[in-house]
C-alpha cells in the first residue's frame, strides 16, 4: 500500500547532459542571437552548449517564444537518451536468474548513531536512514534494520533490473519510526494500516509496536525489543521504496501485487527463501498465520480475476478501467459517448474484506507473470518501464515553467476579464453569444492579454494518467486477458496451489 501525489506532481528530475542534434541559432527576448546545442533543461534553466565547448546556463522565460517552444517539443527526446547511472550496474537480461535464496547484507547492518537528542534520534545502515521519535540506541537499531537491508538486497538481486537508489536528493533511503500509534497516525497514516511509504514525502513510516519494541523504557532510557517485528509489512512497503523510480509508471495491481509477492516469502534467521514463492498459495495448516500485507486480516480473500484486476489501474480502492494511453483518444467524462476511453466506477470505500481479496488477487497475478515464460516476459516490461522513466523528467520541468508562466500572466487575464465585465455594461453593447459582441464606434473595447503558452506535448502523445498501461502488452504478448486467465489457472492446478 502506498500513498501518492496525483499525476501533476513533481516527478523526481535528471539532469540532461547530452546535446541534441547540431548547433541552432538561438534568440533572446531583446532579439540577440548565438550559435549553439541544446544541453538539456533543468529548474527552468536551459542549458546551451556554445561552439567553443564552453555551456551556458539561460532561464528559459529569456528565450523568444518559438525557442521557448522549441526547447518543450525537444527536451523529451535529449532527456530519452540519457544514460541512466544504473544503466552500467543493470545486469542484461540474458544473464538474470532468479535467486534461490537472499540473505542479509552483513557489510551494510552496521548501524552510525548520528543523533541522539530528546524528541528525535537519526541513525543509519548501509542503505538508509531512520529518524526515530524516542532513543533506540545502536544494538536495537541494528536489529531493526535487517529487515530493511535485506528487502534492498531481495529486489536488487530479483532478475527485474532494479537497482535500488535512494529519491532524488537524498543519499540513503527515508524512515521514519514513532514511539505511539498516535505519532504515526498524525503523519498521516491510514488508520488500519501498520507501516506505509509515501512518495510524496518520499519516506516510509511505521510505529514502534509493529517493529516489536516495548512501549516503555528500559533503566538506561531506551526502548528495547519486546515482540515479533512485523517483517511482512516492513518488506512490502520497503518494496515500494526500492521501485520508486518505476511506480507512475506501473499499474496498481502489479505495484501491489510484487509488494505482496516479495512479502510473502518465508524469511527467517536474515533469509529470503525465494525457491518457496509458492508457499503462499498453499493449503493453509490448523493455527498457521496469513502473510502480507493483510496477513492479520481475518477474513477469506478471494480470486477476483485477471479481466477484473486489470481494471486496478491507479487505485486499489477504485476500479478505473483505462482503453488508450494515448493522450489523443482521451476523454474527460463517460457522457462524452463513444470512444471514451476510461470508466472510473463509483462506489463506496472497500471494505477491509474487498481489499485483502483485491491484494491477495494482486499477488496471484504478479506471482503468474513472474514465472510465466521463464519471468522473460516480465523483466522485458521492466527494460521497458527503465527506459520509460528517462523520458518524464524533462516534461514534468517543462510542466513546471508552463505553470510558472501562467500564473505571471493570471494578474492580465484577471484585470482583462474585469475590464471586459465593465466594457459590456456600457449602453449599446451587446453580447452576441459564443464571445461575439458589438458595441458604438465611438467605444474601445479592452485590449486582450497576452497569448497564453501553448499546451504541452507529453513524451510520445502518452496521457500521463494513463502511462501506467503503455508497457503491458509486453506482459500479454498477442494473448487476450481471458487466455492469461485460463494459463493462471492451468499453472496453480499443476502446482497444486489455491486460487
Amino acid at each position: 500500500m502506498i500513498i501518492h501525489r496525483n499525476t501533476l506532481a513533481v516527478l523526481s528530475l535528471l539532469v540532461c547532459s547530452l546535446a541534441l542534434g547540431e548547433p541552432r541559432s538561438w534568440t533572446n527576448a531583446q532579439g540577440k542571437q548565438l550559435q549553439a546545442e541544446f544541453g538539456g533543461i533543468k529548474d527552468g534553466n536551459v542549458t546551451l552548449i556554445l561552439t567553443n565547448g564552453q555551456s551556458a546556463t539561460v532561464p528559459l522565460a529569456s528565450l523568444s517564444a518559438d525557442d521557448q517552444t522549441w526547447v518543450r517539443l525537444n527536451a523529451s527526446k535529449a532527456m530519452a537518451s540519457v544514460v541512466d547511472p544504473a544503466d552500467a550496474a543493470r545486469v542484461p537480461l540474458d544473464k538474470r536468474r532468479m535467486p534461490t535464496e537472499v540473505k542479509e547484507p552483513m557489510l551494510y547492518m552496521n548501524i552510525k548513531v548520528v543523533k541522539e537528542e530528546l524528541g528525535e534520534c537519526i541513525y543509519e545502515s548501509g542503505h538508509f536512514q531512520f529518524k526515530t521519535s524516542a532513543k533506540l540506541g545502536a544494538i536495537l537499531m541494528k536489529d531493526v534494520c535487517r529487515a530493511f537491508e535485506s528487502t534492498y538486497e531481495l529486489v536488487r538481486l530479483m532478475p527485474w533490473g532494479i537497482v535500488p537508489k535512494p529519491e532524488e536528493g537524498r543519499k540513503k533511503f527515508q524512515a521514519e519510526l514513532f514511539a505511539t500509534r498516535e505519532q504515526y497516525l498524525a503523519s498521516g497514516a491510514p488508520s488500519w494500516s501498520a507501516g506505509v511509504y509515501v512518495r510524496k514525502d518520499k519516506v516510509f513510516r511505521m510505529p514502534f509496536n509493529e517493529l516489536g519494541i516495548s512501549n516503555t523504557v528500559g533503566a538506561n532510557g531506551a526502548y528495547y525489543r519486546k515482540g515479533e517485528i512485523n517483517n511482512d509489512t516492513i518488506t512490502h512497503e520497503i518494496t515500494h521504496q526500492m521501485m520508486h523510480e518505476y511506480l507512475p509508471y506501473m499499474p496498481v495491481w502489479l505495484i501491489e501485487g510484487l509488494a505482496e509477492y516479495t512479502s510473502n516469502l518465508a524469511y527467517k534467521g536474515g533469509v529470503f527463501s525465494v525457491s518457496g514463492d509458492g508457499g503462499a498459495f498453499l493449503a493453509k495448516q490448523p493455527g498457521s498465520r496469513n502473510r502480507g500485507l493483510f496477513g492479520a486480516v481475518r477474513y477469506q480473500p478471494q480470486w477476483l480475476g485477471v479481466k477484473e484486476m486489470w481494471g486496478y489501474t491507479t487505485d486499489i480502492s477504485t476500479r478505473n478501467e483505462i482503453k488508450s494511453y494515448l493522450l489523443s483518444d482521451r476523454k474527460e467524462k463517460p457522457e462524452d459517448g463513444p470512444g471514451t476511453v476510461r470508466l472510473t466506477f463509483s462506489t463506496p470505500p472497500p471494505s477491509m474484506e474487498m481489499l485483502s481479496s483485491r491484494y491477495r488477487s494482486s499477488h496471484i497475478l504478479a506471482y503468474f507473470f513472474v514465472h510465466e515464460n521463464g519471468g522473460k516476459r516480465l523483466m522485458q516490461y521492466f527494460d521497458a518501464l527503465h527506459e520509460e522513466k528517462k523520458k518524464w523528467p524533462a516534461f514534468w520541468e517543462q510542466v513546471d515553467a508552463h505553470n510558472a508562466e501562467i500564473d505571471k500572466l493570471k494578474p492580465a487575464y484577471d484585470a482583462y476579464r474585469a475590464a471586459m465585465k465593465a466594457f459590456m455594461q456600457q449602453p449599446g453593447v451587446q453580447d452576441l453569444g459564443n464571445g461575439r459582441f458589438s458595441y458604438p464606434k465611438t467605444l474601445t473595447p479592452p485590449a486582450p492579454p497576452p497569448d497564453a503558452p501553448k499546451a504541452l506535448e507529453p513524451p510520445e502523445n502518452t496521457d500521463p494518467d494513463a502511462v501506467c498501461m503503455k508497457h503491458l502488452r509486453i506482459l500479454l504478448g498477442e494473448r487476450t486477458l481471458e487466455t492469461v486467465e485460463a494459463e493462471l489457472r492451468t499453472m496453480f492446478q499443476k502446482a497444486g496451489y489455491s486460487l
